[in-house]
């Protein structure tokens, strides 16, 4: 095709001279030398590098328990907050907790991770009002979809710690960021960023699971096939189980596994 070409812009010139003498054939070349611009001119076929279904992967992973995500924080930090507001460490004082979690003894998902928590109680008009957290986390998870390498932090508000309340309120920012090895569909590598942001979660006191509540969230980074990027939303209906809308597509995620299901 490219010799093709060479030659008829050869012909150019002559076409034009030779014009009013041969009209049909002149038109028809200069279609050709035009097709042939046009076809030099195409753009290259891509495809995405990370897909709505990865990015469901990804998002799970970092929400579950099972994987030390987002929910296991959320047990983490409302526990210890109503350990702080019972302990009372005087309006605006803080208390502070390191631990780390592991996956149960012989199961087919392994975690580790290292957590850092510092609480703060407030008060209003001089009464134990709520309790704020900001924390730090390292570790590492490995599943039957994905493996990831990841840092945390996050930054926590909890309500409803006086006795007389049946469940918590805990609404923050939870951001995490590393690198992930797929081992099912497209099979990227690469790292990512996640930012998520909670509203008014209720966790009952008796259950200790989210119980309902929501949060947006935003997903970027870059794959061994390119830069991604990804916003949604996430509606806690409890039975640890959350809707997480990405890009316009739902799925249904395991809030303990971690496993996805196209809504």
């Amino acid at each position: 095709m490219h010799g093709f070409c060479k030659k008829i812009s050869v012909l150019k010139t002559t076409i034009m001279k030779t014009m009013k003498f041969i009209r049909v054939p002149a038109l028809v070349l200069l279609l050709a030398v035009g097709a042939c611009t046009k076809t030099n001119n195409v753009a290259p076929v891509t495809t995405a590098s990370v897909t709505t279904d990865d990015a469901a992967t990804l998002m799970a992973n970092s929400m579950s328990s099972g994987s030390g995500g987002m929910v296991g924080a959320s047990a983490d930090v409302t526990l210890n907050a109503q350990v702080t507001f019972n302990a009372n460490p005087g309006c605006g004082g803080t208390k502070t907790y390191s631990f780390s979690r592991q996956n149960p003894q012989g199961s087919s998902v392994t975690y580790s991770y290292a957590f850092n928590y510092s609480y703060t109680l407030n008060c209003v008009n001089n009464t134990p009002d709520n309790v704020s957290s900001t924390a730090t986390s390292t570790g590492s998870f490995d599943g039957p979809n994905l493996s990831s390498t990841d840092s945390g932090t996050s930054t926590f508000t909890v309500a409803g710690l006086a006795p007389g309340a049946t469940a918590y309120t805990l609404s923050g920012e939870y951001k995490r960021t590393g690198s992930f090895t797929q081992k099912t569909g497209n099979m990227n590598q690469g790292s990512s960023n996640i930012d998520i942001t909670l509203s008014s979660l209720s966790i009952p006191k008796a259950g200790g699971t989210i119980a309902s509540g929501s949060a947006t969230f935003t997903l970027s980074g870059s794959s061994n096939k390119g830069a991604f990027s990804f916003n949604g939303t996430i509606t806690f209906i409890g039975n640890n189980q959350a809707n997480i809308v990405i890009n316009g597509t739902a799925y249904m995620v395991n809030l303990l596994t971690g496993s996805t299901t196209k809504s």
